[in-house]
């Protein structure tokens, strides 16, 4: 059995050992730069009393910031901020009932206005102040504030506020502001 140099170029190359997959440090060629560590040489800060100490006293300290955070008008002075519901509203006839022909559908895409009920025990219609723009409603009373923003913009125009002197609660129907499409109508 004869070989032809190219058959025992291929066999050689069988019988090399093979590469290794993970380069070690002398399989590179050195270079002129060098790597250091900083570590234990930066010096340790003073830890602050309040700083928590373990993972659960860092996330319910973290849980109180959202809370206060979420708060509409927190951090503005010592008035409270008032107990509200927001609400869509939609009018429907009978066509859209009962014979279900007409083109609103149960969603809130459908809706002409928001309600906001603003439950402000203790207060007087008189002390209120209020102000509504396209984004926003802002009241102001001796005991509450509050800044909510909308989720729609409205027309305040269109807009009612009523008194509930029974409620001690501020009612504002809201009139939307959309642009018409096949969805709001």
């Amino acid at each position: 059995m004869e070989f032809s140099p190219s058959t025992m170029e291929k066999l050689a190359e069988l019988f090399r050992p093979p590469e290794p997959d993970v380069f070690q440090g002398e399989d590179f060629t050195p270079t002129e730069y060098e790597i250091t560590s900083v570590r234990g040489k930066i010096p340790a800060t003073e830890r602050d009393p309040k700083d928590p100490k373990t993972i659960e006293e860092y996330e319910e300290l973290e849980d109180r910031a959202a809370e206060d955070l979420c708060r509409i008008g927190a951090g503005l002075d010592d008035r409270k901020t008032p107990q509200y519901t927001m609400n869509y509203q939609q009018s429907v006839s009978a066509e859209d009932v009962f014979l279900q022909i007409g083109p609103k559908t149960p969603s809130s895409a459908s809706c002409e206005n928001i309600v906001i009920r603003i439950k402000m025990p203790g207060d007087k219609k008189e002390n209120v102040d209020l102000n509504v723009d396209r984004t926003t409603v802002t009241v102001n009373s001796s005991q509450y504030t509050l800044n909510l923003p909308l989720p729609h913009g409205i027309d305040p125009d269109l807009s009612k506020a009523n008194w509930d002197t029974a409620e001690d609660m501020l009612v504002l129907t809201l009139k939307l502001d959309r642009e018409f499409d096949f969805v709001n109508f």
